[in-house]
């Protein structure tokens, strides 16, 4: 009995930590917008290789950023979850570098 309790947990543990493993390298997830401006941004140059999108959380917020290795810039094309491109002012840029938390960092190729 004590055996069977134990092959129960572990097929619970690995089928739990599978979903949530699919969840979160799921490019799906990203907000369809998000994925039309990763298609343009990728098709003209075919830099699909090269690029990622970055979430990123900022004051409670989620923000989007397309990131390529070949760019020169760094949050050229950051959005918010509207798909709006900030608009700050020096101090509030330097808050978000200073502040912003990395999420995860989904590739634009599948």
């Amino acid at each position: 009995m004590k055996h069977l309790f134990l092959i129960v947990c572990l097929l619970l543990l690995v089928s739990i930590s599978s979903c949530t493993k699919e969840k979160s390298d799921n490019p799906e997830q990203l907000p369809e917008w998000i994925q039309a401006k990763v298609t343009e941004v990728i098709s003209e140059f075919n830099l699909c290789e090269s690029t990622n999108v970055e979430i990123i959380n900022f004051e409670g917020k989620t923000y989007y950023n397309i990131s390529c290795a070949i760019w020169n810039c760094i949050y050229c094309q950051l959005f918010d979850e509207q798909g709006n491109r900030p608009v700050w002012n020096s101090t509030e840029w330097n808050d978000f570098f200073a502040n912003n938390k990395e999420i995860k960092v989904v590739p634009a190729c599948q």
